[in-house]
């Protein structure tokens, strides 16, 4: 009796949960839906795109490299590991989870730049783009608003287009969010800097140098 009574319970929440996400999906998807607001959703979800950010990575550290900024080359091999880990973690998620895209399950999805059909969960742009976001928030603190905000735009743009439900790049948001604050952790051990510290990429007149004397 009892277990009978856990197991229509949990159905019961499973039901909840899947009927609330799939009303949040509509409201995103087709609620929200504009014809001006469809390429800049489109331009917006490019972000989380891997080889966007492993390109990002590489001219990091290019730069970090040319200008002899030993802080440019950490920052850019944070990005560049955060890019692997979100993508290989994610696809085996992916794949473990099967979880079908939104117009295999749904009548009136609103798809603006064509149709996915399997592995909707988690979100991998979703997982990206905050692994991203938290690496770059540890480099540069102060800034750090502006990349979670590019990150939650991208997962946000994923809904909007239809190809992922809110789930999928709410669990995708939190996976890449730890994904990225490892990253920046093994590339740049030791204290992190507070909210208000100078971040070392803004300090002017600071040589790499006396950088690494800290």
């Amino acid at each position: 009796m009892h277990c009978s009574l856990a197991t229509i319970d949990l159905q019961a929440i499973r039901d909840a949960v899947a009927a609330t996400d799939a009303a949040v999906f509509r409201l995103i998807n087709t609620g929200l839906g504009a014809r001006w607001l469809d390429p800049v959703m489109i331009a917006i979800t490019t972000l989380g795109i891997g080889y966007v950010q492993a390109a990002i990575g590489l001219v990091v550290t290019g730069a970090g490299f040319v200008k002899r900024r030993p802080d440019l080359q950490r920052l850019g091999y944070a990005a560049l590991l955060a890019y692997a880990w979100s993508g290989v973690i994610s696809q085996v998620l992916k794949v473990l989870g099967d979880r079908p895209r939104p117009v295999l399950v749904m009548f009136d999805v609103r798809l603006v730049n064509g149709p996915l059909f399997i592995h909707s969960f988690p979100s991998g742009h979703a997982t990206t783009a905050f692994a991203a976001a938290f690496v770059w928030a540890a480099f540069l603190p102060r800034r750090r608003w502006v990349f979670y905000a590019l990150a939650g735009l991208v997962a946000f743009s994923r809904v909007y287009l239809g190809v992922h439900f809110p789930l999928d790049v709410v669990y995708g948001g939190l996976l890449g969010s730890l994904i990225g604050i490892g990253a920046a952790r093994i590339v740049r051990p030791g204290r992190r800097p507070a909210a208000t510290d100078d971040p070392p990429l803004l300090r002017p007149g600071q040589s790499p140098a006396t950088m690494e004397d800290a």
